[in-house]
Parts: structure tokens; C-alpha cells; sequence
């Protein structure tokens, strides 16, 4: 009898992770790669790159295709320390996706699953909290966003183990873990959101068992803190490098107010949410809400819970939180002035506290209604349920879901009903009304969620254009049109199938351009240097963009609007113009002036103040310093290696000049002339340059960034730390505090 109450119990387990299953089933076995919004056109190429280099032996901390250099290990949803990018070195880029999809549908539905089962919720009831998790409308939405899915999965194990009291050293490790790998997927935003929610479940953590003594609040706290600073520590070779780069970005101040309200969840998102809207969610972000009137009765009955009436209200708090915080207009305007919520871009995201918060909400309703025989609010319980049932009349979800959600919550709406006095009989009624709505609630949001899957053929992940490669091949770099512009062009149809992955890679949009080895002036990060903001910034915003794109090394303009003024050939449906006069990625001029302000020594380059073959603009003096007026019969400069993180130039000139190499000036890289360490300018505000004597010179520049050892450094000794919290054994014996 009990092995096969276990079996069953393993049966409804495994039912929460079947919508992932079947969403993801062209990926995992018929190689279609998932498509999906910025699936094609950003974390494919990301993450394949990335695979590429570490296949190769490499380990990518510097990537030149992108921008004028991007530092790669900063950018953390590159994920190049997170282990389940290694999926991607898989020959089948598809299969690869739908691994890793499939890998965070799993943690996440098995953390939800333990949440509800450690709050000694029955089996169905644990599984609609775990397939409301792993399956409702956020859950799909969010899973087209690889590094905030990620983050997003490790969630309810965070929460889970920071609720167990930290009462052990397993469960601290644990917890360590948990919060380190979620930090190394990529989402600083979803690690934050979690960090504060454990520390809230910390601080109410679960009533122990009689024969342990309680610890109060403040050592919980004090336990929280140090596993979730060894968690952070765990992630230091992704964090500290991350680090480095906001401090050098735009994110050093608050955003403006357009960039923080883009995504916010306007009124629309509650009837996305009630299924009654499936093509407008509400948010530009995310393209579903749903969650249903099945998901919404349940959670709604848990507030009749009385025996964890504390758990029940801190998980209503933490779901209206997330609502208050991803609204459009007040209070979500308003909240998002604050520090931090002011540098955080597509609000909507906050919606992961109220889409962890409803499920888990709803598998305590469910046990209340199957549990709780005084029904003291039979009436109002009676009454939503009836009304979701109208709803499904108006819903625009497919039959198939409306019906079954339908049998769920009749199925629910039964159980609110007094019955007779709990009987065997009775017993296993109950139990199977709420098995028949745990059902029906996978099959409801099985049907629903599917629409928020796209795949095409896996050759179109890789596919380069005859066009793109020609571009390959030009000396300098490309420019394309910005992604305000681009985009609409691109996703003109919205359905993100072959004909949208072919204009993406031959616009070059988003990351597509490391697939075909193009260098492009853009860069897809999302958070960028200060100099390539700039940059972009005077490309885009200034009175002669082809200027300033010839001095960031742009050497040709290529775009599907035909560009004014500019000779161009047209090449299928793109315009391909050369762009004159351009800085040559390697020069060596006899001139300089100094301008110590970095943006200023840009903006007068870009409207052209100086002829860069000539003269440049530096940071500070150089040693040694040209003579001014100085003549030079021959220059002969050359790139000798051409490496990610190395750079090799000869130089032979019979005068003394500025070595200017049209990369991103950044810290970690270092010079050298001859193999003596050299000093490294800033040239022309945000490009490489070194001062040389007179002769024959070979000048190196190498990518050694000491956030990488810093971060390396201290990952490691959190690891150590780690395996000795593990060996060290279980934790304290019963009836002790420590």
C-alpha cells in the first residue's frame, strides 16, 4: 500500500513538469530550435559563441565582435561559468536549447513541488502549486528570456531552504548553492528579487518539530547572510567582473523615466491574466499572463487557511508586491524612483514575486478546501468559483483548455461545498475532486501556454547569408541602423519563423553578427560601457552620422533603407554603402592634442576636429612625445596578431608617434613596446593608444583583467568553503540551537 501511495505521488510529480515536456518536444526530438522573440536573434548567438570558444579551449573574456570589444565575461548572460551553457557544445544547437529550457522547468517545478510538500501540503495540491509555477502564462512567457528564466527556476528552492530555519549546515550549503547558480545565470534583477524574499522567509521561517529549540529571528537572519554571501562568493568570477562594467556604465545613475516605464504592466494585464486577451498581455514584455480562474479560486481559498494564516499573508504580501512594483502609472511609477528600482529596465519582471506567490498560494487553498470541513465562507468560496466558471465562458483560450479548466474548478467549487463528516468514503472523495483539479489545471495551462512556443528548423540557427559574408571580409567594421528602426523591419510579421530568423542574421540584429564572424559597431548588451554609449550616441543622435561612424573604424553602412546622400549597391534587400572617410583599425599619426575629457575628446572626433590619419585626441600627455612639426619619410604599421584578448602590431617609422588602435579602451588590458610594459592613452576619449619612439617597434596589447582573478580567486575559495560546510556533516543534533 505505501509503495504504491509512493508511486502514485512520484506520478503526480512528474505531472507538473508534462506542459514543459510537450511545449519543448520539437526541440528535444525533432530538431526545431526554439524561436521566440529574443531566443533567435540574441541567446542563440550568445550562447553559441560562447560554447564555440570554450569547445576551441578558449575561455571568451573578451569578445572584438561586438561594439568596439565587449568584456564578455562582464556581460553575465553570457554565462560562461554557469555549467548549463555546456549544453551548447552539443552538435544540435536545438536539442541544446531544449536541455537547458527543460533543466529550469525541472528545478523550478521540483522547488515548488518540495515548497508545498514541506508545508505538509497533500500530493494534488502540491501538484497544482508546482505545475501553476512551471506552466502558467509568466512561467512560458519568461522562459524566451534565457538568463531571467534561469535566475527564475532557482526561486522556490531559495525560498524553500531559507524557510527551513537554516537549521543545518546541509541546508545553509544548500542555500549557498542555490543562490550562487542562480547568481551565474545572468539576472541581477531576479537574484536581488530572491535575495530579499529569503531573507523575508528567514525571518518567518517554518515552526520546527517538537524537541528542537527555535533560534530567534536575528540569528536566522544572521545564518541567511552568511550562506547568501558565500552564494555570491561562489559566483565572483561572473559577479566581480559584472561589477567592474556597472560601474562604467549608464547604470551609475538612474535611468530616465522612459526607459524605467517600458514593459510596465498596464489594466490590461488582468484580463491576460483571466485568459479573456491572449494576443495583449498587458506588457510589451512578456507575451502571456494567464494564470487562469482555476490558479486565482485556489489561491484566493487559501486566505480561509487558518493553521498558516502568517505563511498564507506574507505570500499575499509578497504577490501584491510584485503587482505594485510592475505597474504601469502609480504606485509602480512611483516605486520605481526608488534606488535600485530606478536602474532596473522592463518592470514586468517584478511580476516573479507574484507568479511565485500565486501558486504556492494556490496549493494551500486547495488543501484548505479539501481539509478545512468548517466552511465558514462556503458562500463566498461558492460564489468566485461560480464566477470563474462565467469567465471561461468569455475566455479566448482554446476549447480544450477552457474545458478542462472548467472540470478543475468544478472540481474545486465541490470541495467548498459542506460535505458529510470526513468517512473513508468521504475521505477519498475529497481526495480525487482535488486530483481532478490538480489534472485539470496541467491540461488547462498545457494548452494555454503552447502559443508562447515558436520553433524553425535548426539549420536557420547557424544559416549565413551569401551577403553577410561578403561582410565578413571587409577590413573595418559595419554599421547597421539602430534597433528602434531595424526591428519593426525585421519582426514586420510577428511570427518568428524562418523567414524572421533570415532577417535577423542578414540585418545583423542583436548578437547575430558573432555567428558570422562580422565585426559590428553595435552591441546587443544590455548593459554597455559608458564609450559605447557615447558612441552610439553621436552615431545616432548626431548631425552627420557617417562621421562619427568613420571614427569608431565603421567601414561600410549596411541597412535595408536606402541610405540619403551616400552611393550604395543594393544587395537583395539591403543597401551596401561604403562609409568615407573611416579610421582604419590600426594608425599611426605624428600628432596629438590632450583633452582629459573623455566624452569631450569624442565628441570633437566625431564631428571630425582632427584629421585621424593626423592627429589624435589623448587623455594625457605622451611619453615620449612627438616633436611637434616633426617630418617622417615612411611609416610602415601592421597587425601581426589579431587574437580576442591579444593584439599584436609591428610598427617601423623614422619618427616618433601615437600608435592608435580603434578598440574599446577598458580595464584589464595592458600594453607593451619591445616586451617592456607600456603606459596605455586614451584616444580620442574611449579608443587604445601607446606613444612610441622612433624605429621598428612590436607593440602588444593583452586582455588580463584583474576582476577575472579577483573573481576567480574568490569563487574558488568559496568552493572550498563549501566542501567543508558539506563534510563537515549534517548540522546540529536535535534538541540544540546552533
Amino acid at each position: 500500500m505505501l509503495a504504491r501511495r509512493s508511486v502514485f505521488s512520484g506520478v503526480l510529480g512528474a505531472a507538473a513538469l508534462l506542459p514543459a515536456l510537450l511545449w519543448l518536444r520539437p526541440a528535444l526530438s525533432a530538431r526545431q530550435a526554439p524561436s521566440f522573440r529574443d531566443q533567435g536573434d540574441f541567446f542563440f548567438p550568445l550562447k553559441l559563441y560562447t560554447a564555440d570558444c570554450i569547445g576551441l579551449g578558449q575561455l571568451p573574456l573578451w569578445n572584438p565582435l561586438s561594439g568596439l570589444g565587449e568584456p564578455w565575461l562582464a556581460n553575465g548572460q553570457s554565462g560562461i561559468f554557469y555549467p548549463p551553457t555546456l549544453f551548447f557544445l552539443l552538435p544540435s544547437a536545438a536539442l541544446a536549447a531544449g536541455l537547458f529550457l527543460l533543466l529550469h522547468f525541472a528545478i523550478g517545478v521540483s522547488g515548488a513541488w518540495r515548497f508545498a510538500k514541506e508545508e505538509t501540503v497533500s500530493d494534488a495540491g502540491a501538484l497544482i502549486g508546482a505545475a501553476a509555477f512551471g506552466a502558467c502564462g509568466f512561467a512560458a512567457s519568461l522562459s524566451v528570456y534565457w538568463n531571467h528564466f534561469g535566475a527564475w527556476a532557482y526561486l522556490p528552492w531559495i525560498v524553500l531552504l531559507a524557510r527551513s530555519g537554516l537549521r543545518s549546515r546541509g541546508a545553509r550549503a544548500g542555500l549557498a548553492a542555490s543562490i550562487g547558480l542562480q547568481a551565474m545565470a545572468g539576472s541581477p534583477e531576479i537574484c536581488a528579487a530572491s535575495l530579499v524574499l529569503a531573507a523575508l522567509f528567514s525571518w518567518q521561517a517554518r515552526p520546527v518539530e517538537s524537541g528542537w529549540l527555535e533560534p530567534p529571528p536575528g540569528k536566522r537572519l544572521l545564518r541567511f547572510a552568511g550562506a547568501a554571501a558565500l552564494g555570491l562568493a561562489l559566483a565572483g568570477w561572473s559577479l566581480v567582473p559584472m561589477a567592474e562594467l556597472a560601474l562604467r556604465s549608464d547604470r551609475r545613475a538612474p535611468l530616465p523615466a522612459a526607459e524605467r516605464e517600458r514593459g510596465a504592466a498596464n489594466l490590461s494585464a488582468l484580463t491576460s491574466a483571466l485568459g479573456l486577451s491572449p494576443a495583449a498581455s498587458g506588457t510589451e514584455y512578456l507575451s502571456t499572463l494567464y494564470a487562469g480562474p482555476l490558479l486565482l479560486f485556489a489561491a484566493a481559498a487559501a486566505f480561509g487557511e487558518r493553521q498558516r494564516r502568517r505563511l498564507v499573508l506574507l505570500l499575499g504580501i509578497v504577490a501584491a508586491a510584485g503587482v505594485a512594483v510592475a505597474m504601469a502609472g502609480p504606485p509602480g511609477s512611483w516605486l520605481r524612483t526608488l534606488p535600485f528600482l530606478d536602474r532596473v529596465r522592463y518592470p514586468a519582471k517584478a511580476l516573479a514575486w507574484t507568479f511565485f506567490a500565486l501558486p504556492m498560494l494556490a496549493a494551500l487553498g486547495a488543501d484548505a478546501l479539501r481539509f478545512d470541513r468548517s466552511r465558514k465562507r462556503t458562500g463566498f468560496l461558492v460564489a468566485a468559483g461560480l464566477t470563474g466558471l462565467c469567465l471561461l465562458l468569455f475566455s479566448r483560450q482554446p476549447a480544450g483548455a477552457r474545458l478542462a479548466e472548467a472540470l478543475g474548478l468544478a472540481a474545486l467549487v465541490l470541495l467548498a461545498l459542506p460535505g458529510a463528516a470526513a468517512s473513508a468514503p468521504s475521505a477519498r472523495r475529497v481526495a480525487a475532486l482535488e486530483t481532478v483539479a490538480a489534472l485539470g489545471l496541467v491540461a488547462a495551462l498545457l494548452l494555454a501556454g503552447g502559443p508562447a512556443f515558436r520553433f524553425a528548423p535548426e539549420s536557420e540557427i547557424r544559416r549565413v547569408a551569401p551577403s553577410v559574408s561578403f561582410l565578413a571580409r571587409v577590413s573595418g567594421r559595419v554599421l547597421t541602423p539602430p534597433g528602434e528602426r531595424l526591428v519593426p523591419w525585421v519582426l514586420r510579421d510577428a511570427r518568428f519563423d524562418v523567414a524572421t530568423l533570415r532577417r535577423q542574421r542578414e540585418s545583423l540584429l542583436g548578437y547575430t553578427n558573432l555567428l558570422a564572424g562580422v565585426p559590428a559597431i553595435r552591441t546587443a548588451a544590455a548593459l554597455s560601457t559608458e564609450g559605447e554609449r557615447r558612441i552610439l550616441a553621436s552615431i545616432d543622435g548626431g548631425s552627420n552620422p557617417v562621421l562619427a561612424g568613420g571614427a569608431a573604424g565603421a567601414r561600410v553602412l549596411w541597412t535595408p533603407f536606402a541610405p540619403p546622400e551616400m552611393g550604395s549597391r543594393k544587395v537583395g534587400d539591403f543597401f551596401r554603402a561604403p562609409i568615407n572617410p573611416y579610421r582604419s583599425r590600426l594608425s599611426f599619426v605624428p600628432a596629438y592634442r590632450v583633452e582629459p575629457d573623455r566624452a569631450r575628446a569624442w565628441e570633437r572626433a566625431a564631428k571630425g576636429e582632427t584629421d585621424w590619419s593626423r592627429e589624435v585626441f589623448l587623455d594625457r600627455e605622451p611619453d615620449p612625445r612627438p616633436a611637434a612639426g616633426a617630418k617622417r619619410s615612411f611609416v610602415v604599421a601592421r597587425i601581426a596578431v589579431d587574437l580576442a584578448e591579444r593584439v599584436a602590431a609591428d610598427v617601423n617609422s623614422d619618427a616618433a608617434g601615437i600608435l592608435v588602435l580603434a578598440d574599446l579602451h577598458y580595464p584589464g588590458w595592458t600594453a607593451s613596446v619591445d616586451g617592456r610594459p607600456a603606459p596605455i592613452l586614451a584616444a580620442d576619449g574611449y579608443l587604445r593608444a601607446v606613444a612610441l619612439s622612433p624605429g621598428a617597434h612590436r607593440v602588444e596589447f593583452r586582455y588580463r583583467p584583474v576582476s577575472f582573478y579577483a573573481g576567480a580567486a574568490l569563487s574558488l575559495l568559496a568552493l572550498a568553503a563549501l566542501a567543508v560546510l558539506i563534510l563537515r556533516g549534517p548540522g546540529p543534533a536535535r534538541g540544540t540551537a546552533a
